[in-house]
């Protein structure tokens, strides 16, 4: 480490000892984070210069490498803007020169042209049906055994973690009944919202005939018919909703350590849910997130109302959401645009406080993953919203730089985030321990921000990351029976999974992020459809070349790679769908060998087509007609995985993956610790009697005994301990 690379913790405290030295060193130099910006935006250096305090100290701000011109806003002070003139790769230098001594460092910058325009559009989850194997299974449990759980517990008073007790203490104080007391935790009512959000996207799933999702069906409707009105009642006249604060009779907005804006953007998704559930027509919930919304706009924003941000980010794009939904049709209601300013105004709120909340500087100026991981991601979510609706030249450059920087500095294998220096957050960069903490919210959170990204970018990269974070980071939060969860994910680690959890924020938003299938699995324009994860389903898409499309896909991936797509329009119609290529190789810190990308045998009703690519998607348009089918063969091999030798952890060890799986050994199978030799072959057998069916990876160790992986989300169902990164020298 050269003295201008110091961090600058280090480089105050090696400034500090040669003062009180008396030593007559050069300046100390600090240039700032490696960053990315997105033209015609600029970026916003702020340079750290520490000397021996004579008098003559003189800066300078230089383009040491890149393919345009640089214009600093002021090349002599520390802290300054820089605007590029074309595209790519830059290296920036601060010099510092104190009398006729200097020192200097540099700071990377990429330049990358703006999104396309218009950013795609959602597909929030409507009415689907499953044919995947995989997802049948999984989806079922959750439906049968976890919501019903999550359910028992919530209505039973004596949890108080969180129950519909707290809603009703707090309706029938507004009612006027004196003397009620609030049951739980002041931040314990999004549990509940979670759950009953989740128990609406269930609501969605076909059961095809199963009496056990029937029965948990309907169940689940009475649960809602019986929750809802009790909500309801909670809501003060003016809008605002939190039971503790209605039951402690304490001002609103007292402090941004009491989760209300996070537990707010809750609300306001559950009753976007259902009010999609219902098809628009019971808007009781819906009615009730706008009087929050609305009461929260007449309340906070810029002067004379007051300023203020949670300490848990999550209302932001709550709001963005239901901007987006009245604004699409769900009106009357003309106040999405306010939504959205107050949304942003709450971001732009942050600053002058501390890394954990990221509030340590404007998130305009914030370039790297800091702090409490599902509070980092939920915000940069906001964020990439804000990015995408306004267009926002800060915004884009920041929400990239972070993206970049978490992807490839502070990212797990599985898509697991928070490194485990403090615990819940991020740590150094390449600070990435296998016994470390990997939230279960924190990989819900993942799969929220990169959909956003690709949203907003059109890229395949993101839709990789998405399908990464979610069939091994969040699914494999749950066992395989769904019947019990795990707060943190480790990639080493013995621990089981257990029911519950003294701070069970994970209970509700795993199955709400895994039973949002249909949002995943495709993004759209009004003549485009892009199909961002494979997965045997059918959903019907609302005007899409000008009617409504049903898109049912048969296959069997991940275990298979043979993918049909049957397109039945209400009537012809043009537009282009885009296929994605999975590449599995979005992350900078991880390489997979062989390397696997592309589609295979692609035909249309049967004859050969050669689609052009396009940011890492197939591009096929034509007039399709009822019944068309487009067919292609995923790759799936046995890949080696390597990791950037700047993470400690994993040097002299490797991972194995097999198309969106990353693979784990468990003790049960064998010896953990053995050894892999790099030239060992590795084969996949299919097994239906270990663990509800999975695709094995056999192969053998160099002392000759069998190798047996399974895929992470379906590890420690056996007891024993799991390891995903085994030895290889």
């Amino acid at each position: 480490m050269t003295r201008s690379d110091l961090p600058l913790s280090l480089l105050l405290a090696v400034c500090l000892m040669r003062q009180a030295a008396g030593a007559d060193l050069a300046p100390l130099v600090a240039a700032g984070l490696d960053r990315t910006v997105v033209l015609p935006g600029a970026t916003y250096l702020t340079g750290v210069v520490r000397a021996d305090g004579r008098p003559g100290l003189t800066l300078q701000w230089a383009k040491l490498a890149g393919p345009g011109a640089v214009a600093f806003s002021n090349p002599a002070a520390a802290a300054t803007a820089a605007r590029f003139a074309a595209v790519g790769e830059y290296v920036l230098q601060l010099s510092a020169a104190d009398g006729k001594l200097q020192a200097a460092a540099t700071v990377r910058v990429t330049a990358v042209a703006a999104p396309p325009a218009p950013h795609l559009e959602p597909v929030w989850s409507t009415a689907y049906q499953l044919s995947s194997p995989f997802w049948r299974k999984r989806t079922k449990n959750l439906i049968v055994n976890w919501l019903p759980h999550c359910v028992g517990k919530l209505c039973d008073p004596a949890t108080r973690e969180g129950s519909i007790e707290d809603f009703v203490l707090a309706g029938r104080k507004l009612a006027g009944t004196p003397g009620v007391v609030h049951a739980g935790p002041g931040f314990c009512d999004w549990f509940l919202y979670n759950t009953a959000e989740a128990m609406c996207l269930a609501l969605l799933v076909d059961p095809q005939g199963d009496p056990e999702i029937i029965a948990a069906q309907n169940t689940m409707r009475l649960t809602l018919d019986d929750w809802i009105p009790k909500i309801l009642s909670a809501q003060e006249p003016d809008g605002y909703l939190l039971t503790q604060a209605t039951l402690q009779g304490r001002p609103h907005w007292r402090h941004v350590r009491d989760h209300e804006g996070y537990q707010a953007g809750y609300f306001i998704e559950f009753a976007i849910a259902h009010h999609l559930l219902t098809g628009g027509r019971d808007r009781r919930l819906l009615d009730a997130a706008i009087r929050l919304a609305d009461c929260w706009v007449r309340n906070l924003g810029p002067a004379p109302k007051q300023r203020w941000y949670d300490g848990h980010q999550g209302i932001e794009f709550a709001l963005v959401r239901l901007a987006r939904h009245l604004e699409g049709g769900a009106g009357p209601n003309n106040n999405g645009a306010a939504y959205l300013a107050l949304a942003k105004f709450l971001l732009d709120s942050r600053g002058n406080g501390e890394e954990y909340d990221q509030t340590h500087l404007p998130v305009t100026r914030q370039y790297a993953a800091v702090g409490h991981a599902v509070r980092a991601v939920y915000g940069y979510t906001g964020m990439a919203d804000i990015a995408m609706e306004t267009g926002d030249a800060d915004y884009r450059s920041a929400v990239q730089s972070l993206w970049s920087n978490l992807v490839n500095r502070q990212y797990y294998v599985t898509g697991g985030l928070g490194s485990g220096d403090t615990n819940e957050g991020f740590g150094q960069d390449f600070s990435l321990p296998n016994n470390a903490y990997g939230e279960s919210c924190a990989a819900c959170g993942e799969v929220f921000f990169q959909h956003r990204m690709q949203l907003t970018w059109h890229d395949a990269a993101y839709a990789d990351l998405l399908e990464e974070a979610l069939y091994n980071a969040v699914l494999g939060s749950v066992d395989l029976a769904a019947r019990n969860f795990t707060y943190t994910n480790p990639l080493d680690s013995s621990e089981p999974r257990y029911p519950w959890h003294q701070c069970p924020c994970c209970v509700g938003n795993i199955p709400r992020t895994l039973l949002s299938l249909p949002t995943w699995i495709y993004t759209r324009s009004s003549d485009a459809l892009y199909v961002n994860l494979y997965l045997g389903s059918r959903v019907t898409i609302d005007q899409l070349g000008g009617t409504p499309v049903q898109v049912e896909q048969s296959t069997e991936y991940p275990w298979c790679g043979k993918v049909a797509i049957t397109l039945t329009p209400a009537h012809p119609a043009t537009f282009t769908l885009h296929l994605r290529v999975p590449k599995h190789q979005s992350s900078a810190l991880y390489t997979n060998h062989p390397e696997s990308s592309g589609l295979s045998a692609i035909t249309i009703n049967g004859q050969p087509v050669t689609p052009a690519v396009a940011r890492g998607y197939a591009l096929v348009t034509r007039e399709w007609q009822a019944g068309d089918i487009v067919a292609f063969d995923l790759p799936l091999p046995v890949q080696r995985v390597q990791a950037s030798e700047n993470i400690a952890a994993t040097r002299g060890r490797v991972a194995l993956r097999c198309g969106p799986l990353v693979y784990n050994l468990e003790s049960v199978d064998q010896d953990v610790e053995a050894v892999l030799a790099p030239n060992s072959p590795l084969t996949t057998e299919w097994q239906s009697d270990l663990l509800d069916g999975v695709r094995v990876i056999k192969g053998r160790f160099r002392d000759g005994t069998p190798l047996l992986a399974i895929p992470n989300y379906a590890r420690l169902n056996r007891g024993g301990r799991s390891l995903v990164w085994i030895r290889d020298r």
